[in-house]
């Protein structure tokens, strides 16, 4: 029994990755707002997206290279001070371990994953 379970989250874990990618293949192109919340502070990032690519997890026993999926593209991270710096690279990472995707629609997304929650969503025109 125990074994059933352990491959139904694996299975459902596949089908919110695959509901993320999905989504975000269908925003490339445009600018996304990402919201992300870790240990007490949010972090606000505009992120211009060009294409999406894919970490496989290289060692399971080390955490330091864990799958994620790779934002390609540019843009600036809002600082404590509430000014737009540009981020320091141009790749924004989303790790996908433990992900369970909490809300989504057309324009916006909520997950979590063992470090932190976020949400996307499309920067609309006003």
């Amino acid at each position: 029994m125990h074994q059933a379970s352990s491959n139904e989250r694996v299975v459902t874990m596949e089908k919110q990755i695959q509901a993320l990618n999905e989504w975000l293949a269908d925003k490339t192109g445009q600018t996304l707002k990402i919201e992300k919340q870790e240990s007490g502070d949010t972090d606000i990032v505009h992120f211009e997206l060009r294409e999406i690519g894919e970490r496989e997890q290289d060692n399971p026993v080390d955490d330091y290279l864990e799958r994620a999926f790779l934002l390609h593209g540019s843009g600036s991270i809002v600082n404590g001070d509430g000014e737009s710096v540009p981020l320091p690279g141009d790749t924004y990472e989303i790790v996908l371990n433990e992900l369970e995707i909490r809300k989504q629609d057309e324009n916006q997304l909520s997950l979590k994953n063992d470090r932190a929650e976020y949400t996307l969503s499309i920067n609309l025109p006003h």
